[in-house]
């Protein structure tokens, strides 16, 4: 039976620590605990259910402070969780059959980050949101509301935003990079394989923490960009700021990434999705286009195309690219509502109607 090793780096998160380590106990043959400077009482916590608890002197680099904890893991398999994360029953379940029946050419697995939010207010760049995920062409799927979800601990929030993340993979080779927004993928020999599993992550759910940590992840992307004089660190770094409505100083990143390397399809989509949300229609299109042709099966580029048609009032145009989103992917509700208005201003009402009733079945608060 294949062992598993749950990895944790904490810094002041007595508030969330014990639901998580909780959340993993009858899950875990060993957890590892790695304290990054805690001013709280992070270890009283963690002894109720572990013994291997380190201190790491904290050198603003998280990928290196994540492979020491893995250093510390001697399990087959490794799942990764934050302090201000859990893993429900049902899922727990799920990754022991996962592991325990995995071919030896599958090195990770994708799980989903349900990053929870009071209310939809904390979302920052509303219907037109940047790519975080590394050239796998997946993208979060914006806002989602609690409507008939299975999981209890969605209902005390106003919905979630999901993030595909590699969080559960083999031990052997894993390593991770990255000063900040650290990733193991890179690492890993073998396939990585999308899994329904859920992390609940609550660290945003309190606006005012959430928003300092955002301003350290800010300052440690800068650094990195300026350490690793790397393409992917200045995309990483444009997303940050993005993120935080930087959109000048995101546009620069995106273009310095893509001098040192113009096939990334991410910087070209960010680059056209800021165009976008500053009504430069022209460009927008140009710089999706430029995506496009890097990575055709990105659902998100045919979804900003449309909503670029559609500003240009070029109504069948924007139709035809939200038909092509909705061949890559069919459950998209605002997709569909999209197209409604594009229909009815094309005076087409029998079509407009079944786009926006088919919206409203995908999801049924959709304003």
């Amino acid at each position: 039976m294949p062992t598993l090793s749950v990895c944790m780096i904490v810094k002041n998160e007595e508030k969330h620590l014990k639901n998580a380590l909780a959340s993993i106990k009858n899950l875990a043959d060993e957890i590892i605990v790695v304290d990054t400077g805690s001013t709280d009482t992070p270890k009283g916590i963690a002894s109720q259910f572990t013994q291997k608890i380190y201190d790491y002197a904290w050198n603003d680099n998280f990928a290196d402070a994540r492979n020491f904890s893995l250093q510390h893991a001697t399990s087959d398999w490794i799942l990764v969780l934050d302090a201000d994360e859990t893993l429900s029953k049902v899922d727990n379940q799920r990754i022991v059959s996962l592991i325990k029946e995995a071919p030896k050419e599958i090195s990770g697995f994708i799980l989903t980050q349900r990053n929870y939010l009071s209310s939809k207010e904390h979302l920052n760049l509303g219907k037109i949101n940047g790519i975080n995920v590394k050239e796998s062409g997946q993208s979060n799927q914006g806002f989602l509301t609690n409507e008939n979800d299975t999981y209890e601990v969605s209902k005390f929030f106003a919905g979630w935003i999901p993030t595909p993340i590699v969080r559960l993979f083999r031990k052997q080779d894993a390593q991770f990079a990255g000063i900040v927004h650290e990733d193991v993928t890179s690492s890993l020999k073998g396939t990585i394989v999308k899994t329904p599993i859920q992390i609940h992550h609550f660290g945003k759910t309190d606006e005012v923490s959430w928003k300092a940590k955002w301003k350290f992840y800010e300052k440690l992307a800068e650094k990195k960009a300026k350490e690793e004089n790397d393409y992917y660190a200045d995309f990483e770094l444009g997303r940050q700021y993005l993120a935080s409505q930087k959109l000048d100083k995101a546009q620069t990143m995106f273009l310095k990434s893509i001098t040192k390397n113009d096939t990334f399809w991410l910087s070209w989509f960010n680059l056209g999705s800021i165009h976008l949300l500053e009504n430069k229609l022209e460009t927008a299109i140009t710089y999706l286009t430029k995506a496009k042709g890097h990575n055709p099966n990105a659902v998100a580029i045919y979804k900003n195309l449309g909503v670029v048609y559609a500003k240009k009032e070029q109504y069948q145009k924007a139709i035809d690219q939200f038909v092509l989103a909705l061949n890559l992917n069919p459950k998209q509700a605002d997709v569909f509502k999209n197209m409604a208005l594009c229909y009815q201003k094309l005076g087409d009402n029998k079509r407009a109607y079944f786009a926006i009733k088919k919206a409203k079945e995908l999801n049924p608060h959709l304003e």
